[in-house]
């Protein structure tokens, strides 16, 4: 994955008194969550890219799984997840910004990653270093479901935050515009 990394200050943050994340600890709702997409996506795409913060990231990438699994079980291959993607079938887009994410823990997600890895949609991920809030690595361990060639990874030197400085904003631009099709 193409990489930039950066010191910038940002805003502490606890993830909670006993160090828990209590988001990444979610492990139920998926269906309902996966509906009111769809229904989302429907009334109000077509959408180009999805961009998820924190736990939306979760969700982004476990959609990015999906719509990269459609399109594989559309070549032959991933027929489960064929099977999941017809409940969702408003739910298209060709990239992914994933930011302040981590894996999200419910068992429907867990299976969807498993099956779609690695996802092969085009992908953004900013890295906080010191992200207290999602849980133990998980900015870095969502980056590793994605297809390194196709996952670029921007790093920052604060927390739970999406940096706003010149210098992202432009790689974010940068990103964003080779998306354009």
């Amino acid at each position: 994955p193409r990489e930039e990394a950066s010191r910038e200050a940002g805003p502490r943050e606890e993830a909670s008194r006993d160090g828990a994340c209590p988001l990444a600890a979610q492990r139920c709702g998926w269906r309902r969550t996966l509906q009111a997409l769809d229904d989302a996506f429907a009334a109000h795409g077509p959408f180009d890219g999805v961009l998820g913060f924190s736990q939306g990231a979760a969700v982004a990438a476990a959609l990015a799984a999906l719509v990269s699994g459609r399109a594989s079980a559309a070549a032959g291959s991933g027929g489960e997840v064929a099977a999941e993607a017809a409940a969702a079938p408003a739910v298209r887009f060709r990239f992914v910004l994933c930011c302040g994410g981590f894996v999200g823990a419910a068992p429907e997600l867990g299976a969807l990653y498993e099956r779609s890895a690695p996802i092969a949609m085009p992908s953004l991920h900013v890295v906080g270093e010191g992200d207290g809030v999602a849980p133990g690595g998980g900015g870095e361990e969502l980056v590793r479901l994605f297809c390194p060639a196709r996952a670029e990874v921007v790093r920052h030197g604060g927390g739970h935050f999406m940096p706003a400085g010149k210098r992202f904003v432009e790689r974010y631009v940068e990103f964003l515009d080779a998306q354009r099709g």
